[in-house]
């Protein structure tokens, strides 16, 4: 079993942060901060264009976290992302964008998402907790972690593997107040059966006998699937989750007047950073690196 979350984790670690940003242009800045020495070379209509990994940062973390959420919450969303980065340039003091697997929001975007009411402001918040952590990154035993995160867990996150002994289960009892905590999704026999038969190993279920053929074999403490068969076929809590469409692995079914109905808590894969209870946490007084120390245990933050 510890073999199968290694490999649930590996594949959730590369889509987590890529799923959250799309491509953008890269516009003149006038607000530079700190200057890290590290370089992000964005493909722009066929040529690079080197962009401060500080400055850059502030378009990661606009589009991850929102705007509304405390001071201390963002900061430490931004120390995730710097954290991400700093992983992945494995000592190298440039590399390109494409080799990330994540994209740059660009101000006319940021302006688009928060509307321009909001956008100064907003921007303004944003480039301040990214200037504020300049340099900041969170190491366990010397080494970067995997700085995974999510918008809402389903009222725990969730033990990681033994590549991740940081990531332990914490409370989240909180996060059943969020908004959109429990998703409704009704579907009919003929979409369900569908939906599951389009996946690329397909269990091949009838319409009549779709959910007769769903059991679920294995959840996590936190209440997330991990293990599911399908009619013949075995599959991971989250490959379900993709297919579907759902917005985590924490789900159930059962009969609705002759459709299906599928019942999901939280938003997100659960482990790790959890922003929302970061956010009740900055609401109550908590650093941002104290709000780290909680999500991901025996780790320090570290100035580079």
């Amino acid at each position: 079993m510890r073999k199968a979350a290694a490999v649930c984790l590996l594949a959730i670690l590369i889509p987590y942060i890529t799923t959250l940003a799309w491509t953008g242009r890269v516009e003149g800045n006038t607000d530079r901060g700190a200057v890290s020495g590290r370089t992000i070379l964005l493909d722009r209509e066929g040529s690079p264009a080197p962009v401060d990994m500080e400055e850059y940062l502030i378009g990661i973390t606009a589009l991850q976290i929102p705007a509304e959420y405390d001071m201390e919450a963002i900061k430490a969303q931004a120390i995730i992302a710097r954290t991400y980065l700093c992983k992945q340039m494995q000592g190298k003091d440039r590399i390109e964008e494409s080799a990330l697997d994540l994209d740059y929001l660009e101000q006319s975007q940021m302006e688009e998402m928060w509307g321009k009411a909001d956008y100064l402001a907003n921007y303004k918040k944003i480039r301040d907790a990214v200037q504020a952590t300049a340099g900041q990154v969170i190491q366990y035993n010397g080494d970067y972690i995997d700085p995974l995160f999510h918008r809402l867990s389903a009222g725990m996150t969730r033990n990681g593997d033994e590549l991740h002994p940081y990531l332990v289960q914490v409370d989240a009892a909180g996060d059943v107040e969020g908004e959109n905590y429990l998703g409704v999704y009704l579907f009919t026999r003929e979409d369900l059966a569908a939906r599951l038969n389009s996946m690329p190993d397909s269990p091949e279920v009838r319409p009549e006998e779709v959910l007769e053929s769903i059991q679920v074999i294995k959840k996590d403490e936190a209440g997330y699937v991990e293990s599911i068969q399908v009619g013949p076929k075995s599959y991971g809590g989250e490959e379900i989750q993709y297919a579907l469409g759902l917005p985590s692995p924490a789900y159930s079914f059962e009969e609705a007047e002759g459709n299906i109905r599928c019942t999901v808590k939280g938003i997100g894969h659960g482990y790790g950073f959890d922003q929302y209870g970061a956010g009740l946490k900055a609401k109550e007084g908590w650093t941002a690196e104290k709000i780290l120390e909680f999500y991901y245990k025996n780790i320090v933050v570290v100035f580079e």
